[in-house]
């Protein structure tokens, strides 16, 4: 791949002949034509293909939390979600036939402000997740205006909801609302912190599974 730089011939755009010219991230690039293949795929390309699907279907249902929680990455050319993706590749096992999730294992958010304690989930009351938990006993890396991200992901329904701006680390918890048709369902629950004073992040945590009242 080529990268175009401003010249006399000006902006170069769609296909010539075998070269294709384009723009990405305002970069403006020659590639060639990708070649077609009659050959049938292995079932490992299979797998991987239906693994990158798996993944980006699910990381795409909160990928407002995604932008915000890999922020502040270094990214070069990439995007927050690209760089999730790569980060969370590896928490897609299974077989091509019962591909799944590691919940448990999955990244929203990296960074270096310090994370919670103590972090629970229940359900009481229809349509609510309640989010809770502690701060840790040290001072640095940590303010109690930092933002506490939640998200409730919910693989039955293949949705999530979740929340950026409803509450902080120094409110100790969020009862977060989630749409009346989770009700009974198990989901997955996160939590991390985004900085208001400084551009930090904490790394995501698992807060574990419940079923919605």
């Amino acid at each position: 791949m080529a990268e175009l730089k401003p010249g006399v011939i000006g902006t170069i755009s769609g296909k010539i002949g075998n070269v294709v010219a384009s723009n990405w991230r305002d970069i403006k690039y020659l590639r060639g034509v990708a070649a077609t293949s009659s050959k049938t795929a292995t079932e490992a390309q299979l797998t991987q293909r239906a693994k990158f699907t798996l993944l980006f279907d699910f990381l795409a249902s909160f990928a407002g939390a995604i932008d915000l929680g890999y922020k502040y990455q270094y990214q070069g050319r990439s995007t927050a979600f690209n760089l999730a993706m790569s980060t969370n590749m590896r928490v897609i096992g299974g077989t091509l036939a019962a591909l799944s999730v590691d919940y448990p294992s999955v990244v929203i958010s990296k960074g270096r402000l310090l994370p919670a304690a103590d972090t629970h989930a229940s359900s009481t009351e229809p349509g609510v997740v309640d989010v809770s938990w502690q701060n840790l006993d040290v001072a640095t890396d940590q303010g109690l205006s930092d933002k506490a991200v939640v998200i409730v992901y919910n693989p039955v329904k293949k949705l999530a909801v979740y929340s950026t701006d409803a509450a902080v680390r120094g409110d100790l918890k969020l009862a977060m609302h989630v749409p009346a048709s989770f009700s009974n369902d198990e989901v997955h629950v996160y939590l991390f912190f985004s900085g208001v004073a400084v551009r930090k992040n904490s790394q995501s945590m698992y807060v574990g599974s419940v079923v919605v009242f």
